[in-house]
């Protein structure tokens, strides 16, 4: 059997035991991370209030051995420089790093590369390591850095149980969600690429598993092999597609990106957190908001921060900041509404829109809109500028705004009905 061991620190006493079953109201935590009880396409900011605030996640796909980095000690921890990459991430407004629990037992690291004590899984879990790792969690999550925790590596395969999660994987599970839910910046991933060593059962049973020992129900993925086929649209335990999806032109991976989102209907919502050479692209910033247009969060591949420019970073945290200051979670992507210059569109029609273009010619605009008074915010997507019109009258049907003057070749506007 098992041994585990976890930290006796006050704010982290809590059982083993599930505490909260998938039938059990959540207790989120104020400001979490959460699915949109309203639409779950978006995830949210809690509000106990009801009243969520729109949440978007653009960064670092990488590095994901994040958590195994630098010298070996005795004890099982590591003297790495993983406090060094969270500082750099803090100064730039990208949001979120891409880290796997165990990447040994056939994954891509070497046999240290988990949490165990003498990296033994009879032996459980270490809770020098596992304090190690809650210190540059309580710092992502302190400044608003989603922790994407992966449970398992890509071929990773510590119980070799078939379909059903045994009760050494099961304790091992409610160690390492009872030791590190308090967070509100973290979204558990079951494992890249699933299905190079797990079958969907074995799977789906895993991401119950996580469910009920989390109480505050942080949102769960999955990572898949490439393609836009989810094999989970309907799994009550399971909340975001983590998509891989390699393809080579920006209008490729909108159209990826758009497709999926339809194919979720609702049900979930969608990450492309892979996609071949991303990170390396010359036009990077442009991909990431052409995903983003598409209704899907972004996660860069081989954005490792140790060697990403600042300004890539800076890019992702401008992306960030833009459609955290929209009405994001109730829209979807729209791109037969375009005018003009515009290249995409989401919307939530009648109500507000995002209009995107990266060559848009000096002029932008939108089908369909019904008659009245809206406000537009200009928006810089290289600089971050904005330029505000407010109470601007609209005739229905489609209007063609010039881009205002000073801005750059790389243009958002936020359109929306003008609260009387």
């Amino acid at each position: 059997m098992i041994r585990l061991i976890i930290r006796t620190a006050a704010v982290l006493c809590l059982p083993l035991t599930a505490m909260a079953g998938p039938t059990t109201r959540p207790r989120h935590l104020p400001g979490q991370i959460i699915v949109d009880p309203a639409n779950p396409a978006w995830l949210v900011r809690y509000s106990a209030d009801g009243k969520h605030k729109p949440f978007f996640m653009c960064g670092p796909g990488d590095p994901e051995g994040f958590l195994h980095r630098g010298k070996l000690n005795a004890d099982g921890t590591r003297d790495g420089d993983q406090m060094q990459l969270i500082d750099k991430l803090k100064l730039t407004g990208a949001n979120c790093i891409y880290l796997q629990a165990v990447r040994s037992h056939g994954g891509d690291g070497d046999k240290t590369h988990n949490p165990f004590i003498d990296h033994d899984p009879a032996r459980g879990l270490s809770a020098k390591v596992l304090d190690q790792w809650e210190t540059w969690f309580d710092s992502m999550d302190k400044a608003g850095i989603v922790v994407f925790l992966f449970i398992y590596d890509d071929s990773a395969l510590v119980w070799k149980t078939g379909d059903v999660v045994g009760p050494e994987e099961k304790q091992f599970l409610d160690g390492l969600v009872n030791r590190f839910k308090h967070h509100r910046n973290l979204i558990w991933c079951v494992a890249e690429e699933y299905r190079e060593r797990l079958s969907p059962k074995r799977a789906s049973g895993i991401a119950a598993a996580i469910r009920a020992a989390d109480e505050f129900a942080h949102p769960i993925a999955i990572h898949q092999n490439h393609g836009l086929k989810f094999d989970f649209p309907d799994d009550p335990s399971i909340d975001q597609f983590a998509i891989q999806y390699n393809v080579k032109t920006i209008d490729q991976l909108h159209a990826g990106a758009v497709k999926a989102f339809a194919d979720a209907k609702g049900r979930y919502n969608v990450n492309v957190t892979e996609v071949a050479g991303h990170g390396r692209m010359s036009d990077l910033r442009q991909a990431n908001w052409a995903i983003a247009m598409g209704g899907a969060y972004v996660m860069v591949f081989e954005m490792d921060i140790a060697s990403t420019k600042s300004s890539d970073l800076e890019d992702c945290g401008r992306l960030v900041q833009f459609f955290e200051s929209t009405a994001i979670n109730r829209m979807a992507p729209h791109d037969e509404l375009a005018a003009g210059g515009t290249q995409y569109v989401l919307a939530d029609p009648g109500r507000s829109y995002v209009a995107y273009s990266a060559k848009h010619g000096g002029k932008m605009g939108l089908k369909g809109l019904p008659a009245g008074s809206y406000d537009l915010t200009w928006f810089d997507c290289a600089a971050g500028n904005r330029v505000e019109r407010r109470g601007v009258s609209v005739a229905a049907g489609e209007q063609v705004w010039e881009v205002p003057a000073g801005l750059g070749a790389e243009v958002a506007v936020r359109t929306r009905m003008a609260v009387k």
